[in-house]
């Protein structure tokens, strides 16, 4: 135990006695000097100076701030700068006039050059490009924009399938309105829906006045004759039919014949060892 306590004694002379190193002392005359040099710079480099403050301030205010200027974009109109994002706006905005835009509006409105779309717009169905008087225009399912051409389309038509209102509002924003007009007018029949009471299907009107009936109608209607009261039981029991006013416990049921159901022959067990037929033994006959 004393030679530890003596090891411990020696390492802590040995530390206090230990060189230790000069810290270096800058006089008077030197930090002048240094003060002066760095005030020459700020004075030939205002901007440093700036910097230095603005990464000196580490407030969120400043960083905020800091941000907003490193990172400023134009203001956002809702179209990006791909070509792809370009080309959906684009479509849009053709569907949304039912006739044909200039290239120029186009550009206008995307802020973007229309040549490196106009490749890609080639290759959609829908769209049409006009080279020769630099239009686009776009082309719905059955190419219908008035009140009178889609009349004439739905005359035209040799079944009464329908027309799908879906597929006809796409590319004519005026379909509502020239559906409305036609219905109010009994041009056309409307199927509407429940909830939102839009129209799904119409038809064209090849009758007479919606909600309507016709005289021969009324008239064979008229030639019917309903039996009375005490007549109509005995009817439906020669029609084979029961009277709701008769109890179905009181009907008597006619006994139909069963069918003789064929009778099950008995299966026969199946033989087997029948290479033991000499050797075994048969007491069947015992």
């Amino acid at each position: 135990m004393s030679s530890l306590n003596d090891q411990l004694n020696s390492f802590r002379s040995k530390v206090r006695n230990a060189p230790t190193v000069a810290k270096p002392v800058i006089s008077d005359a030197a930090a002048a000097r240094k003060r002066a040099a760095s005030s020459l710079v700020a004075k030939a480099n205002p901007s440093l100076n700036d910097d230095k403050s603005d990464l000196s301030d580490t407030s969120p205010a400043k960083k905020q701030k800091r941000s907003i200027v490193n990172y400023a974009q134009a203001a956002n109109s809702g179209i990006g700068n791909h070509q792809s994002t370009q080309l959906v706006h684009a479509v849009e905005y053709i569907k949304r006039h039912d006739q044909p835009v200039k290239w120029k509006d186009i550009e206008r409105y995307l802020s973007f050059p229309i040549e490196p779309l106009l490749k890609l717009m080639r290759n959609i169905d829908r769209i049409k490009i006009d080279d020769e008087n630099q239009t686009a225009s776009y082309v719905s399912e059955y190419n219908i924009y008035s009140a009178d051409d889609l009349l004439s389309f739905l005359r035209a038509q040799k079944t009464f399938q329908g027309i799908q209102v879906k597929k006809l509002k796409d590319g004519w924003n005026g379909c509502l309105d020239a559906i409305d007009k036609l219905e109010k007018s009994e041009d056309i029949v409307v199927l509407r829906m429940k909830k939102e009471n839009g129209p799904k299907y119409i038809w064209a009107n090849t009758g007479g006045t919606i909600g309507g009936i016709d005289p021969a109608f009324t008239e064979l209607w008229k030639k019917v004759k309903v039996p009375t009261a005490s007549e109509l039981p005995g009817l439906l029991e020669k029609a084979g039919l029961k009277p709701a006013s008769v109890d179905p416990a009181t009907v008597k049921k006619t006994n139909t014949p069963e069918k003789d159901r064929k009778q099950k022959k008995p299966r026969r067990g199946k033989i087997t060892n029948t290479h033991l037929r000499g050797v075994l033994k048969d007491y069947s006959s015992i």
